[in-house]
């Protein structure tokens, strides 16, 4: 819609509005922040002008059919970096001195402290079960094109709630380690040792409120 506004569709084709597209929402290439524009369909469509299915506007008459990319990239946001853009902004906005500022600072503070302490255990566990030279090698590994990520479905499910009971609440950054929970079980970890290996990185750290009896857990 954003590209419709800004042309005459009587002269643009459905091709020019889809590579348009494809590259402003990739934002201009940049996978990292970007997502992947998919093509259904008959292709035999894509030379026909774009008014035939979206109508026309007599205010963009002279507007150009296509102006090869809309001006600007996008300002993204990773989404497991969302929660603290929301509070960072909150922060900035927030009266001096005040109260609500102090309180939001703590907020960020926590998270941030959470999210070290995930990374830090997620990290331990591999060096516990595979040794140093290997932990990061077989966590962060990638299985072959055509295989599931994972054997065991169920296995997966109950690593993230040993770890979660000792480590606390992945949370939705936490998310981010599935591959790692995935790459334990295809190794043939049994539960008994990924408690151990949990108990080992997380014992006597507080959970709070990030305990899974408060916030449920992730799988």
């Amino acid at each position: 819609m954003e590209d419709s506004e800004r042309h005459n569709l009587k002269k643009e084709t459905i091709k020019e509005q889809y590579l348009t597209v494809k590259e402003r929402t990739s934002n201009y290439n940049n996978y990292n922040i970007g997502s992947h524009v998919m093509q259904y369909g008959s292709k035999n469509l894509t030379e026909e002008k774009l008014y035939l299915y979206l109508g026309f506007d007599p205010a963009s008459v002279n507007f150009p059919p296509n102006n090869c990319q809309l001006e600007q990239h996008m300002e993204v946001v990773n989404q497991r970096d969302a929660e603290i853009f929301f509070m960072w902004q909150l922060y900035k906005r927030s009266e001096h001195g005040s109260e609500k500022k102090r309180e939001i600072l703590k907020q960020i503070r926590e998270t941030m402290n959470h999210r070290n302490h995930i990374d830090g255990s997620i990290k331990f566990i591999g060096i516990f079960l595979y040794g140093p030279k290997n932990g990061a090698t077989v966590l962060n590994s990638v299985r072959p094109l055509g295989l599931p990520l994972v054997d065991d479905w169920e296995c997966l499910k109950s690593m993230v709630r040993v770890f979660e009971t000792h480590c606390g609440s992945l949370t939705q950054y936490g998310m981010k380690h599935m591959r790692a929970f995935a790459n334990i079980c295809n190794s043939g970890v049994s539960q008994a040792q990924m408690e151990e290996a949990s108990w080992a990185a997380c014992d006597g750290h507080d959970l709070g409120h990030l305990h899974p009896s408060n916030k449920g857990y992730s799988a």
